[in-house]
């Protein structure tokens, strides 16, 4: 389950992308801590998801949830997880449609929900619980820089 492929780094990163610069529209996907710090910042094409990966810390189980950026909306899409009876994960009829992931999980697809004001807020989990964020085949390890810190995941425009 959330065999997300990538390499894991840490600290603040500043990327590229190979797609061309017509496919940007300008939009630049980031992770940003409460106090301002800036841990994540992409280009994102048009069209292209990212996932936040974490622990659950109390169970101890691999949690993720999936977005898109579609026509200057931040979508929730597909949640994934081990078990829909710990605290604050589930499915909710009529919310996606749930799937056995073929796993040993839970797999909720078609979700698409907005997120109010575009944004995702999150804490970042400790090296117990970690957090990471996976994007075009990189995966960046927000517990390694900022453990326990409140953040949140923002798509900006020009």
């Amino acid at each position: 389950m959330l065999a997300l492929a990538g390499s894991l780094l840490a600290g603040p990163i500043t990327s590229t992308t190979s797609a061309a610069a017509g496919d940007l529209g300008g939009a630049t996907l980031r992770v940003v801590t409460a106090d301002g710090d800036l841990l994540v910042e992409v280009p994102l094409a048009a069209g292209e998801t990212w996932t936040l990966a974490w622990l659950h810390s109390v169970a101890g189980t691999p949690v993720s949830d999936t977005f898109a950026w579609r026509a200057g909306t931040m979508w929730l899409t597909e949640h994934r997880t081990r078990h829909l009876d710990i605290a604050g994960l589930g499915h909710t009829p009529g919310r996606g449609e749930l799937r056995d992931d073929g796993e040993g999980g839970f797999w909720i697809v078609g979700i698409d929900e907005p997120l109010v004001d575009g944004v995702h807020r999150f804490i970042i989990g400790t090296a117990n619980a970690p957090t990471t964020l996976h994007h075009a085949g990189r995966t960046y390890d927000l517990s390694a820089s900022h453990p326990g810190v409140r953040a949140r995941i923002e798509v900006t425009e020009p």
